[in-house]
C-alpha cells in the first residue's frame, strides 16, 4: 500500500464493544454499542457520548444493542438509533454551555422484537422519510411526523406526545413503545439486508437501493414500493455498504453508485443503458464498473466534510472490518485512490467511523477501541 499510515491521537476502550459512530457538531462522538450474551442471547447496548480527546460526557444503557445511529440532515439535533429488538428511538441533542444531553422522544416499535434492524437512513429530500433494514431480508420506509411541514427536535416531540403507548415483552421485560406508519418495499432480500441508500440526483431521486447477505443489489421504486431490478451477480459476496451521488459527492456521476462488500471490493457501477434511463432487468450488468480490493470487508463510507467546499474531492472514509479503516477517493474515471489509512490498535472488525473538520474516529468491534487519528 504506498500510503502512510496514520497515527492515533487519542485512544480509549469502551464497556461493550462499539458498532456504530457519529460527529455530532464537529465537537462531540457518539457511539452506538451492542453486546451479545451468548449463554442468555440477550443482547443489550448503550449510547455513549465523548468529546474529540474520548472522555465520556455521557452514557445510557439500553434494553436493545445499537447497530446504527443516524443524525438528521435536517436537524442535527434529531438522533434515531436502531436496535436488535426491533425499534427505532429517536433522540433530541441538546447542548447547552459546552455540555450535551441526549433525550429520548420516543421509542417506536417498527418489526418483532426478534427481529434486528440492521441499519437506519434518513431521506436527503424528505424530513420525514426514514428507512430501515433488518435481519429478515426486509426494508421499511417509516413516516416520522405523519405529513407534517415542520420538522424539528421540537416539533416532533409535540407531535410524539400525541401517540399512545403500549407495553410489549422484549428480552423478557416489558418495555413501553409507540407505532408509527410504515410501509415495506416489495422486494425482500433472501437473507439479512445490511444497508440501504435513497438516490440523491436526478434521475435516482425516487430510488431506493438496498445490500443483503445474499450478495444481491436491488433498487426500488419509492413511491410505489415496487422493485425495479435486482442483481446477484457483481459481487461476490454480501452486499454490506451503498453511496449514491449527492450534491457534494459525485455530483458529475448522477447515475453511478458505490458498493463495497464482504469479497473486499470497493466498486463504483454506472446503472445507464441508453441516455439518462435507470438500466431494466435482473442481473444485467452496468455499463461500466471499476473496482478495488481494501483488504477488509467494506462495510461502510463516510462521506468527507471537505467534499462540501469542493465538488472534485469525492473523498470517503471506509470502515474495513478486519483491515481498518481507509481514506479513498474516486476521479472523474471512477479510478480509486487509497490516500491514508490506520490498522494499529483495531485489532477486530472496524465497524464505524466518521470525521469531524481536523480528524477522523474510528471504532472496533471485539477489542472496543475507539481513536482519534489525522
Amino acid at each position: 500500500m504506498s500510503a502512510s499510515e496514520s497515527s492515533a491521537l487519542f485512544l480509549s476502550y469502551t464497556e461493550k464493544p462499539p458498532c456504530a459512530l457519529r460527529i455530532f457538531r464537529d465537537k462531540y462522538v457518539i457511539l452506538g454499542t451492542y453486546d451479545l450474551d451468548k449463554p442468555s442471547g440477550m443482547r443489550t447496548g448503550s449510547i455513549e457520548i465523548r468529546d474529540l480527546e474520548l472522555h465520556i460526557l455521557l452514557k445510557q444503557d439500553l434494553y436493545g444493542a445499537v447497530l446504527d445511529l443516524k443524525l438528521s440532515p435536517f436537524d442535527d439535533a434529531v438522533m434515531v438509533s436502531a436496535h436488535s429488538t426491533g425499534n427505532l428511538q429517536i433522540w433530541h441533542l441538546q447542548e447547552l454551555n459546552g455540555m450535551v444531553k441526549l433525550l429520548e422522544l420516543a421509542n417506536f416499535q417498527v418489526f418483532d422484537p426478534e427481529t434486528l434492524i440492521t441499519s437506519v437512513h434518513f431521506s436527503p429530500t424528505d424530513p420525514r422519510c426514514v428507512l430501515v433494514t433488518s435481519t429478515t431480508g426486509e426494508t421499511r420506509v417509516v413516516d416520522l411526523n405523519g405529513g407534517k411541514t415542520t420538522f424539528s427536535a421540537a416539533s416532533l416531540g409535540d407531535e410524539f406526545e400525541k401517540i399512545d403507548s403500549s407495553s410489549i415483552q422484549a428480552q423478557g421485560s416489558s418495555v413501553c413503545v409507540k407505532q408509527l406508519a410504515s410501509r415495506g418495499l416489495s422486494h425482500e432480500h433472501a437473507l439479512e439486508c445490511w444497508t440501504a441508500e435513497f438516490g440523491a440526483l436526478s434521475p435516482l431521486e425516487s430510488t431506493v437501493f438496498t445490500g443483503g447477505d445474499d450478495s444481491t443489489l436491488a433498487a426500488h421504486d419509492l413511491r410505489s414500493g415496487d422493485v425495479i431490478f435486482t442483481n446477484s451477480r457483481i459481487h461476490e459476496a454480501g452486499v454490506v455498504a451503498i453511496k449514491s451521488s449527492t450534491p457534494t459527492f459525485r455530483t458529475s456521476k448522477p447515475t453511478s453508485i458505490i458498493t463495497g462488500s464482504y469479497d473486499d471490493q470497493i466498486r463504483t457501477l454506472d446503472l445507464r443503458m441508453l441516455g439518462d434511463a435507470l438500466y431494466p432487468g435482473q442481473n444485467v450488468p452496468p455499463v461500466k464498473s471499476t473496482s478495488l480490493n481494501l483488504g477488509g470487508g467494506v462495510w461502510r463510507f463516510a462521506e468527507s466534510p471537505v467534499n462540501s467546499d469542493d465538488n472534485f474531492c469525492n473523498k470517503l472514509l471506509v470502515c474495513c472490518m478486519y483491515d481498518g479503516a481507509k481514506i479513498v477517493s474516486v476521479d472523474d474515471d471512477d479510478k480509486f485512490t487509497i490516500e491514508g489509512y490506520i490498522k494499529k490498535n483495531h485489532t477486530s472488525m472496524c465497524y464505524g467511523g466518521d470525521w469531524s473538520s481536523s480528524a477522523k474516529v474510528t471504532c472496533s468491534f471485539y477489542d472496543k477501541v475507539i481513536q482519534v487519528w489525522e
